[in-house]
């Protein structure tokens, strides 16, 4: 494929401009898998991302698995993540990703019209017949998967369209990925590049079609991140965060970054030949770049949402990016978004809240009703609700 609003597809030839083929070893990647497990950490997730992942071969994750399995020890658990544009997976992949619980991240912009404007193969073919293909085949073998779908300036006014039909297609795991690229020498927005007021109005469209029909069957990564801001206080989604650095990416030849949006020879930490993985947070770059998120403008500070995007992705921040104190390209549609989805949120978790109150009291009630020791799993619960204890208050 290629992709035309593709942000890496000139990024390995930049960096590695004397290697045709950037392929990661097994060498290297066990390297990484022994390495970032040998912290024990409860869950581990590893995330697969390319160019195109697939164009790895099947082996290379079969051996990933192994790997994993080699390093890992009783009680720890090992996710994988894996994003793809679906071109390349037949029954093999499906089977693969099933048997081994991988979460896929499937690239689909929408109906056809939509998907094949900007998602092309070299030759210029469109790419929707195959993707949802894909689709089929991921659903077939039970593989969780989400759909990721880039906002551009071609489908940002037909949220509706774009929402319908993933509802039509039952792809109820969505995100919503908005796209912006600029030109490398004049710093000039791309025109494939959704608009601040495009945006806006995309998920304004969108929100309105997730509160209709959508909610809570939904789940879309910025109003999943919104429902959590009201929740927890935690977005869980780093655009929304309140600082940057939170995981490492490692290319191909065992090189370490920041941010998969900063693969740039000013943001490199080092070689995992190197180091270990844990010296690279404590790294003084490593260190800058989770700072530069504090580097807002006034107008941010002074700014009733800053607690809830703090500045937003350090990628969009026109026209400093990571170095200096622009704002984010995408301000409008963040304040519209919070602002209009806000009196829904705070229903809904006001709903949840009392749900929860009501059902803690119940356990209190059937705690108390319940002679200690005398009420068994299998016998009908106290609180009166017609379930057996151990699906009701004996939870």
């Amino acid at each position: 494929m290629a992709c035309e609003y593709c942000f890496y597809r000139e990024t390995t030839p930049v960096l590695y401009p004397e290697q045709k083929r950037h392929r990661m070893t097994v060498e290297t990647m066990d390297h990484v898998v022994s390495d970032l497990l040998s912290y024990r950490f409860p869950e581990t997730v590893f995330c697969w991302q390319g160019g195109e992942p697939t164009l790895m071969g099947l082996d290379f994750y079969k051996a990933t698995v192994e790997s994993q399995m080699k390093h890992g020890k009783s009680g720890q658990s090992v996710g994988n993540a894996f994003q793809t544009n679906g071109i390349l997976v037949n029954e093999d992949w499906a089977r693969f990703f099933a048997d081994y619980k991988f979460v896929v991240g499937l690239s689909l912009d929408g109906p056809r019209e939509v998907h094949d404007r900007f998602r092309r193969t070299v030759g210029g073919e469109g790419t929707f017949d195959r993707v949802m293909s894909a689709a089929e085949l991921l659903r077939k073998h039970d593989v969780a998967f989400n759909i990721l779908c880039v906002v551009n300036s071609f489908n940002q006014d037909r949220a509706r369209e774009v929402y319908r039909f993933f509802r039509a297609h039952n792809f109820d795991y969505i995100q919503f990925i908005p796209c912006l690229e600029t030109d490398p020498q004049t710093g000039e927005v791309l025109p494939f590049s959704a608009t601040p007021e495009g945006l806006a109005c995309f998920f304004k469209e969108a929100f309105d079609e997730y509160k209709r029909d959508g909610f809570p069957e939904v789940s879309e990564r910025n109003f999943d991140a919104l429902l959590n801001i009201h929740l927890a206080g935690n977005p869980n989604m780093c655009t929304f965060g309140k600082r940057c650095g939170e995981y490492l990416v490692v290319e191909h030849n065992g090189d370490v970054y920041p941010c998969d949006f900063f693969v740039e020879d000013r943001w490199k930490l080092g070689n995992v030949r190197e180091k270990k993985l844990a010296d690279f947070f404590a790294h003084p770059l490593m260190k800058s770049f989770a700072r530069a998120k504090s580097q807002r403008p006034a107008e941010c500070e002074k700014c009733e949402w800053l607690e809830w995007c703090y500045g937003g992705c350090l990628k969009d921040r026109l026209p400093y990016r990571a170095s200096g104190t622009g704002k984010t390209w995408f301000c409008k549609a963040y304040r519209e978004l919070f602002s209009s989805t806000c009196p829904d949120m705070e229903k809904w978790v006001k709903e949840y809240r009392e749900k929860e109150a009501q059902q803690a009291q119940a356990a209190e009630m059937a705690a108390v009703q319940a002679p200690s020791g005398k009420v068994g799993r299998n016998d009908p619960c106290p609180c009166g609700s017609g379930l057996k204890y151990k699906k009701c208050c004996g939870k």
